[in-house]
């Protein structure tokens, strides 16, 4: 009865000691490292974009029918930063520079003889300001600020030239787009952008103003740091 008894003992206790080592190996598994979404929007980004662009100069003091519409391939390069707040939304500041060479002839009429107004947008850029709401990967956004656009107009009658202008129209954009995160920093974007840059002098102190305005479709790619 006495081994029966130490038997018993000796059973329970190494089965106590089994038992507090499983759940010693169970407790002390690694976890899963947790997923942090805030990594992979905020802080700073700088990539490279193309797209295609319409443009459209419209003539005012002269016949108001009259507007040059030209469209082509763009691209350019844009950087910027972001600062994500709970977790979901995201405000960022963005800087972006764009080559483009829509050019257009139109023919009008000038002091009574038959003219050609050529009108071209060289390139765009802006500043804008960006609202975006956090989906895991995904971030919609709108964004709006400034405008800029290097455009030129250039007027000859028959074989004369009668006068080029080129300036730097500054105007307003706005637009709305889509980040996805490939990777915490490798991003892709889809994007569409209207921007408005008022009326200029086709030529210096003339009667004639154009009021240029542009729509584009751009796609993305760019390395966040």
């Amino acid at each position: 009865m006495k081994n029966k008894f130490l038997y018993l003992t000796a059973a329970f206790f190494i089965s106590g000691v089994s038992l507090s080592h499983a759940a010693d190996v169970v407790y002390n598994s690694p976890e899963a490292p947790a997923y942090d979404e805030t990594s992979i929007w905020s802080g700073g980004y700088i990539g490279g974009q193309v797209g295609y662009s319409w443009a459209k100069n419209k003539l005012y003091g002269g016949d108001d029918n009259i507007s040059a519409n030209s469209n082509g391939f763009m691209g350019g390069v844009y950087a910027g930063y972001n600062w994500e707040f709970s977790n979901a939304y995201l405000f960022g500041l963005e800087g972006d520079i764009n080559y483009s060479d829509l050019s257009k002839d139109t023919d009008i009429e000038v002091n009574n003889h038959g003219s050609v107004w050529n009108s071209r947008v060289e390139w765009e850029g802006a500043l804008r300001a960006r609202f975006g709401i956090n989906y895991e990967r995904w971030l919609p956004y709108i964004a709006g600020g400034l405008a800029f656009a290097g455009v030129k107009h250039n007027l000859t009658t028959g074989n004369t030239d009668i006068g080029t202008a080129s300036h730097t129209a500054v105007g307003f954009t706005i637009g709305a787009g889509m980040d996805y995160a490939l990777t915490n920093n490798l991003l892709l974007r889809a994007e569409y952008r209207y921007s408005d840059y008022g009326k200029q002098d086709i030529v210096e102190n003339s009667l004639v103003e154009a009021k240029l305005t542009t729509n584009n479709i751009r796609l993305g790619i760019a390395y966040k740091f």
